[in-house]
């Protein structure tokens, strides 16, 4: 089922991460570098989605698993049935509590697609940056030639089709929970045949993320991680900017303002030379920023940026490293 798809989905995410805790690749903000992350991080990010995705999964159950029988058409029956021992024998929890509720409302099927939406949403996000990351423009990382096809006419193509499927299946299973919506919202209680709209949306989008869960999971489980290239695109951008300004808060004694205006005129300086900020000479960045010593060229690199994010859920390897272990014993 759902949970078993996404158990190994973490299970795949949590295995690639722990080969990735020293993989320096770029973070982005506005689809553009911002600053050094570790490929561990970022993977662990989806660890979380998924991990909240089965939290809601296993939250919508146990708030919905109620039995309808003995409602009846609206009123509830004038058999001495005990509802109790029906719910039990069917497998509910217990039996719902109002009969006009039972028979008028869909939460279940609403909460069931609003889940299975949200869940849908972080694996398209998921599939996007696959199908981003696989292209030729970035090169980070390589799909299993069993997720990939080529092209009809184009023989140099390798098409990353699964992550696109996935992503493309969310909008189906979105619209399925817009269309439930929308039958709902105009119904007054109790029974309509409207309801009978319930099932078929229902249905195709809890099969529809499971196939999508069970294909990202391959994905995942074979992908190829070009360590290299991400780390050369890691530095690229000026990505280590903050760190700077950081720098010259905490060593210069400045305003963070102020930092920023220096460091935003170093960059721009650096990009008219185009060099990187830690090939600029001392005496060029003194002449804009004096306070700036020799001991500024230790916090420019890719490596310090990155362990100098210690902060709790942090990129450095140290918090990544906590973060795979209480991962593995919550979710595997």
């Amino acid at each position: 089922g759902l949970d078993r798809a996404f158990n190994d989905l973490h299970a795949v995410l949590i295995d690639l991460a722990g080969d990735h805790v020293n993989t320096v690749m770029p973070g982005f903000t506005h689809s553009q570098p911002a600053q050094p992350v570790t490929f561990a991080h970022y993977l662990m990010a989806y660890v979380e989605m998924f991990g909240r995705d089965r939290d809601r999964i296993k939250d919508a159950r146990a708030r919905l698993n109620e039995c309808p029988l003995g409602a009846a058409a609206l009123a509830g029956t004038s058999f001495n049935i005990d509802r109790e021992t029906t719910a039990s024998a069917l497998g509910f929890d217990r039996p719902t509590a109002n009969s006009i509720d039972s028979v008028s409302d869909r939460d279940f099927a609403l909460e069931a697609l609003s889940v299975s939406a949200i869940a849908a949403v972080h694996l398209s996000r998921l599939a996007e940056e696959l199908v981003l990351w696989s292209s030729p423009a970035f090169a980070m990382v390589r799909l299993p030639d069993a997720f990939s096809t080529g092209s009809s006419i184009m023989p140099q193509k390798r098409n990353p089709d699964a992550a696109e499927l996935v992503r493309g299946k969310t909008g189906r299973i979105i619209g399925s929970l817009n269309s439930l919506l929308m039958t709902m919202k105009g119904l007054s209680l109790a029974y309509a045949k409207d309801l009978q709209e319930d099932k078929e949306p229902t249905f195709d989008s809890l099969d529809t993320l499971l196939l999508c869960g069970q294909a990202m999971a391959g994905m995942i489980g074979g992908l190829e991680v070009d360590k290299e290239r991400m780390r050369l695109l890691a530095g690229a951008g000026y990505s280590t900017a903050t760190d700077l300004a950081d720098w010259l808060v905490r060593v210069g004694g400045l305003a963070f303002r102020d930092a920023y205006n220096s460091v935003a005129a170093l960059v721009r300086l650096a990009k008219d030379r185009d060099c990187a900020l830690e090939d600029l000479p001392l005496v060029e960045m003194q002449k804009i920023e004096p306070c700036v010593t020799e001991s500024v060229f230790e916090v420019l690199s890719l490596d310090k940026s990155v362990a100098s994010r210690a902060s709790q859920g942090g990129t450095a390897q140290v918090r990544v490293r906590e973060a795979l272990i209480a991962a593995k014993a919550r979710y595997l």
